[in-house]
């Protein structure tokens, strides 16, 4: 027979106050709705750093962190094609304070470095904002339509949000949350002992990137070889592009340097490239391609080798060339 250690159940009866303390008291205040955290909801030069957010929401706190919107200030393109920050009407959009106004967006005077940082994007008049009602130990408002449409992003994005507006024709038109915040479902925090008294729902990744979103294949950018004709030293063809998928021209944006460059190379048996062909795609030009836009680029290749192999890519570049991502690519071998 077991029997119990009166010491135990003694030293049991005293902590069980301090566990009450401990985990119920904080998820009292939580339910009853009072703040423990007022100094979040600060503007001006009491505004508060993103690490604070990110005390609780560490996942999307390390998601923003490596994220474009987390550079927008201090990414050396930003800094060279604004001539040093010289070009000061660009930081309502690279460090806002908040984007909840109806005049143009104050850029903020302190954590600049964060860039577009959580208040930026959150912060509603002296209340975080998000996409779902929730109780939280600060003030918070659930704003659901507007969150899950393109019309946040365009309150900086003006241009390409003109520009999805304008589309009528997109079967099941994406908004830019659906390719630039990836569904996932989780916790919101995961800062102990809060995460223990919240379940797990339906979120957004705070990635907002192309790099990584953007699968290279058909579905939102096709490359199609046509019209080939080898001759034992010569090979010619068309080279047809489509944006088949993305619902905004490509590239994109108003200001900065946008280019997506079409390179057409040709391949000898070591896989090396021998000749190649090349057209820029530019917003400022007029030569960008818009959604369901097919344009033929024909290219000529004088042959060394009687087998050849032909790759064309679709590559987000910068001024210097020193960015290189790859949207889509095609291969093709004869």
């Amino acid at each position: 027979m077991i029997q119990s250690n009166p010491e135990n159940a003694s030293m049991g009866r005293r902590l069980f106050p301090f566990f009450i303390v401990i985990f119920f008291f904080p998820m009292a205040f939580i339910i009853s709705g009072c703040i423990i955290y007022p100094e979040l909801v600060e503007t001006g030069m009491k505004s508060p750093e993103a690490g604070k957010c990110g005390d609780c929401h560490i996942d999307i706190y390390h998601e923003w962190k490596d994220s474009p919107h987390a550079g927008s200030y201090t990414s050396n393109a930003f800094r060279e094609q604004t001539f040093d920050y010289s070009f000061t009407f660009c930081l309502g959009c690279h460090v806002p304070e908040t984007i909840f106004t109806d005049a143009s967006i104050v850029p903020r005077n302190i954590h600049v470095e964060e860039g577009v940082n959580c208040n930026a994007c959150h912060l509603n008049d002296c209340t975080l904002a998000g996409p779902t009602p929730a109780r939280a130990p600060h003030p918070v408002t659930g704003m659901n339509m507007f969150y899950k449409s393109s019309e946040l992003c365009g309150k900086c994005h003006a241009g390409t949000y003109n520009v999805w507006k304008e589309i009528k024709d997109a079967e099941d038109k994406k908004t830019c949350q659906d390719c630039h915040m990836p569904e996932i479902v989780r916790k919101l925090i995961q800062d102990e002992p809060w995460q223990k008294i919240y379940p797990k729902r339906e979120g957004k990744q705070h990635l907002f990137s192309f790099q990584e979103l953007i699968p290279v294949d058909e579905h939102m950018l096709s490359l199609c070889f046509t019209k080939m004709v080898q001759t034992e030293d010569a090979i010619e063809g068309v080279l047809e592009i489509t944006n088949t998928g993305i619902p905004h021209s490509v590239p994109t944006g108003d200001y900065g340097y946008r280019e997506v460059l079409v390179a057409i190379e040709l391949l000898n048996t070591t896989g090396h490239v021998d000749d190649y062909r090349e057209a820029s795609l530019f917003v400022e030009l007029k030569t960008a391609l818009h959604y369901k836009e097919k344009r033929m680029i024909p290219f000529h290749f004088t042959l060394k080798e009687n087998v050849c192999t032909i790759r064309a890519k679709m590559i987000r570049t910068s001024l210097n060339r020193d960015i290189s991502i790859v949207l889509a690519e095609k291969i093709y071998s004869r």
